[in-house]
């Protein structure tokens, strides 16, 4: 079975001490999904694949060998520029981990490069090189060049669509803030409906929800194999089907949800006589019915006796919830 990793064999060539040796490094593609993410200092997107640095041979007499850092070459007639995103990568203190990173003006542009990576398996390995520099023992050394990689490459990507974290920024957002979206990707989030639909029209999709429990700190986590959207005539209606058994939500969450119509407070289009984004969702937006079992954008309470009218889930023993933080993903294919 064809292993899920890169190899890279660094020469060592060092000449500032007397001893020198070859030396064999392995980096390998962690496997976990290549995170999408807002850098706040470079106001950018970045499309991060996790790398994992080992060296495998002999030490030296004069001393551990530590890689400090990675340069990008691009090969096979390709530019930097080719890519259409700065590429770099970071190493990790100790030398024992780090990032092929893609720093993307825009979050459509990481979504490309993510797909081309996805349908070409051998685009990074046939695409870059790295020259890898360091120090051996006390002393600043240039390793070898790097022969190109190999290897299939990582899983696709998972995108953050929804965080949120605390009640700093209101979801309690009219209908064009909810198409639009609203907040910062690296903390209180809501991507929008209508870029949300743009990236998984027509894709193979899944969606992972993940919130931690406010009385005991555990991590909830449910998985549904299929997840999309209609269109805006459509008001977004939720397509949520194939629920992974095991998981710690109620078990009919995605019957429940499905084919559900989005309604904010100025958009009533749940299947309750009243309105409950108002009478149960504390004004957020919502794929309601009558009205909710799970609604990760509602207020975040830190009372337990507040869950059915505020922040709730419920388990797979229909017991209310509350929720402290949430996070919505998802991963097409």
């Amino acid at each position: 079975m064809q292993k899920r990793c890169v190899l890279l064999f660094l020469v060592l060539c060092v000449s500032l001490v007397p001893y020198a040796s070859a030396a064999e490094f392995q980096v390998n593609f962690l496997k976990k999904p290549p995170s999408i993410m807002y850098n706040l200092f470079y106001e950018k997107y970045e499309l991060d694949l996790a790398l994992k640095i080992t060296e495998v041979a002999s030490q030296s007499p004069d001393g551990k060998r530590k890689v400090t850092g990675l340069k990008v070459i691009p090969e096979n007639g390709m530019q930097k520029q080719d890519f259409g995103a700065t590429v770099l990568a970071r190493v990790s203190s100790d030398g024992t981990s780090g990032k092929l990173v893609f720093v993307c003006r825009t979050l459509h542009r990481c979504m490309s490069i993510r797909k081309k990576i996805s349908d070409h398996p051998l685009f990074i390995q046939q695409a870059v090189q790295f020259a890898p520099f360091g120090t051996q023992g006390p002393i600043p050394t240039q390793f070898g060049a790097v022969r190109s990689a190999s290897g299939p490459a990582p899983v696709p990507a998972e995108v953050v669509f929804q965080r949120h974290l605390d009640n700093s920024l209101s979801f309690a957002q009219n209908w064009h803030g909810y198409v639009k979206g609203f907040g910062d990707p690296s903390g209180n989030y809501w991507m929008g409906l209508e870029q949300l639909l743009a990236m998984t029209k027509d894709r193979h999709c899944q969606l992972i929800y993940e919130g931690v429990r406010i009385d005991n700190g555990k991590l909830m986590r449910g998985t549904f194999k299929r997840f999309g959207l209609h269109g805006a005539d459509e008001n977004y209606k939720l397509v949520l089907e194939d629920q992974e058994p095991g998981g710690d939500l109620w078990k009919g969450t995605a019957e429940y949800f499905n084919a559900m119509q989005f309604s904010t407070f100025d958009a009533d289009n749940d299947k309750y006589k009243g309105e409950c984004t108002k009478e149960q969702g504390h004004n957020a937006g919502w794929w309601y019915k009558d009205c909710h079992r799970l609604n990760p954008n509602s207020w975040i309470t830190t009372s337990p006796s507040f869950c059915w009218n505020w922040c709730s889930a419920v388990d797979v023993n229909k017991i209310d919830i509350c929720i402290k933080s949430t996070k919505l993903s998802f991963s097409c294919s």
